[in-house]
């Protein structure tokens, strides 16, 4: 895991500003794949209507590690090393969707049947986004990790909400908390689950499978399968039974 942060790399006198825009967005170091992320994203980009459509979701292939069947990309997405970025069948990512898979080693992975909504954020740091099939993200979601998010199948995440796989370390007093070391156990949300809008989940919580978060809620601690959590912190105030 890449414990530097990204503001240190931007400072590095080593890289031009032509190697280090290679190596955040296109994540190639070829010319060839330069030309390629440039010309498409510019040109198909922006283009509206069902023309724009068409192409981006034919186009577009030719950026990503896979990009399945009937797939559909919004306007002004942005693909930050789209080749570490995997779509599979019937996935529509909407308009100003940011999918962001910069670091060596990391991979963003969306299975069939997802719904990415408007302006949300999947974006890693050598870590990995894994989210299984028929889900549903609503707009202006924010998921970031320094290791990995795991969501599972049949699951309805609320607009708004957050999942933050990462924090610093914090017990040196003569270092600036943004340089101390990056630290994180990664989120896992199981099959089944719905999550209220706003809601915010932080790093090392897992969510059991059938669970209920409410709205709103800060979810600092695991959650058990088939429960219904609330509140700041989040807490089960009940367990969902069969009726």
């Amino acid at each position: 895991m890449n414990e530097r942060p990204l503001v240190e790399e931007l400072g590095n006198e080593k890289d031009s500003p032509y190697r280090l825009y290679l190596r955040i967005f296109v994540g190639q170091k070829s010319l060839a794949g330069f030309l390629r992320y440039e010309l498409l994203t510019a040109l198909l980009g922006p283009m509206p209507g069902a023309v724009g459509y068409f192409l981006r979701g034919k186009c577009y292939r030719w950026l990503l590690h896979e990009a399945g069947r009937g797939s559909m990309f919004g306007r002004s997405i942005v693909l930050r090393c789209p080749g570490r970025i995997s779509v599979g069948a019937g996935v529509f990512i909407d308009d100003q969707v940011v999918l962001d898979a910069k670091g060596a080693t990391s991979i963003i992975e969306l299975g069939e049947q997802i719904l990415v909504g408007r302006a949300s954020i999947l974006s890693c740091n050598d870590a990995t986004i894994r989210i299984d099939n028929f889900v549903s993200i609503g707009p202006f979601c924010f998921f970031a990790s320094k290791s990995h998010i795991h969501v599972g199948s049949n699951v309805s995440i609320g607009s708004g909400t957050h999942l933050m796989g990462g924090g610093h370390a914090f017990a040196k007093l003569d270092v600036p908390i943004i340089r101390q070391q990056r630290l994180s156990k990664g989120i896992v949300v199981e099959d089944g689950v719905w999550i209220g809008t706003g809601t915010k989940i932080l790093d090392g919580v897992t969510i059991g499978r059938d669970s209920i978060v409410g709205a709103g809620a800060v979810v600092t601690e695991d959650i058990p399968a088939r429960s219904v959590a609330v509140g700041i912190p989040a807490r089960v105030i009940r367990q969902r039974s069969e009726t």
